[in-house]
């Protein structure tokens, strides 16, 4: 016997064990951290790592068709890098930054981001709402 999975179910799959680990991990933290070390994690870097996670995954859903382009891995890595020396400072040097602030910068960073990726591959994100493929999804 044989089972066949088809694309979606793989991608639930990986999600299902992504999701497993990264509680895995985080449960690992939370019980393994010394207590010393806990009350030296400062919340503005959790809200750093936040912001971080944020302009990433809207950065890839936006270029997601050019995944498998390597001068794109490199131009995302460079502003990546850039992201978290450049802000990451002025996280330290500030205490943390307004939401305005991060707002302002986010967007800044992330339209030059887009505007080097059309200048070097000719190729602007897909920003268009995607209608779902399935028929129990409603569309809007």
């Amino acid at each position: 016997m044989r089972i066949q999975l088809t694309d979606r179910s793989r991608l639930i799959l990986v999600a299902l064990m992504a999701a497993i680990l990264g509680m895995a991990v985080a449960s690992l933290l939370v019980v393994y951290l010394p207590p010393r070390y806990a009350d030296e994690i400062q919340g503005k870097w959790v809200r750093f790592g936040a912001m971080t996670s944020v302009f990433v995954a809207f950065s890839l859903k936006a270029f997601w068709k050019l995944r498998t382009s390597l001068s794109f891995w490199l131009i995302f890595l460079i502003f990546l890098l850039l992201h978290v020396v450049g802000v990451g400072h002025l996280w330290a040097v500030y205490n943390g930054l307004s939401t305005t602030m991060v707002g302002l910068l986010g967007g800044a960073e992330w339209g030059f981001m887009g505007l080097v990726i059309y200048w070097v591959l000719g190729v602007g994100p897909d920003l268009h709402a995607h209608r779902p493929r399935s028929p129990w999804i409603p569309s809007a």
